[in-house]
This record gives C-alpha cells, sequence and structure tokens, in this order.
C-alpha cells in the first residue's frame, strides 16, 4: 500500500513542464477519468505510485453492492482471528471467498462482452 500524499501546505517545490496542448488534454483526460487532480495524477504517476481507476460505469453498481458485503466479510476475518469465530463460519466463509473471487473475474469482463 502507498503511503498518503503529504498535505497541499507541505508541498511547496513548484516544477514546471513544458507540454504541447493535445498532451495536457490527454493528460487531463486521463486525471479526470481516474477522479484525481491533475498534478495529484502527475505525483502518483511520476512517482510510480499506485493509481487505482473507478470501476466503469457499466460495473459502478455491481462494484457499490459489495461494499457492505466487504464490510461484513472484514469483521468475520477479524472475529475469527480473535478466535470467537461461531460453529461452522469457516464453510461459510470458504463458500463467500469463492464467490467474491468469481465476482472479480466477472467484473474484469466489459458489460458489453459478457455471455
Amino acid at each position: 500500500m502507498t503511503r498518503p500524499l503529504k498535505p497541499s501546505r507541505e508541498l511547496r517545490q513548484r516544477f514546471d513542464l513544458y507540454l504541447h496542448e493535445q498532451e495536457v488534454e490527454k493528460i487531463r483526460a486521463t486525471a479526470a477519468a481516474a477522479r484525481l487532480p491533475m498534478s495529484t495524477f502527475l505525483r502518483r504517476l511520476a512517482l510510480r505510485q499506485r493509481i487505482e481507476s473507478p470501476p466503469s460505469a457499466g460495473n459502478l453498481a455491481r462494484w457499490q453492492e459489495l461494499a457492505p458485503l466487504a464490510s461484513n466479510l472484514n469483521q468475520i476475518a477479524h472475529a475469527c482471528n480473535a478466535g470467537l469465530a461461531p460453529e461452522g463460519i469457516y464453510a461459510v466463509v470458504a463458500e463467500l471467498a469463492e464467490q467474491v473471487r468469481l465476482l472479480r473475474l466477472e467484473l474484469l469482463v466489459p458489460p458489453g462482452e459478457r455471455s
């Protein structure tokens, strides 16, 4: 996991870069697609930090459905690690893990190409 960026008040070194108008527009569009300001996008790119792209519009609803499930799974994992797992939970967790694996594979395929 990458370290969070420093607050903007701590970033005082300016860096000038000359680009063609088409290059600027391409970078601006790519940064917007990643939902990041251009400066943050370029800083992460230059420092080889992870830039996560948001899910496509076709996958957004499904992605949002996973949020509460992921939270519940995290709570189950914490309970298991603390030794507080209820009887039979391991089979349930194994089945959930398989379902998550299949769903992740499905989300890698663009919506128009699904069978």
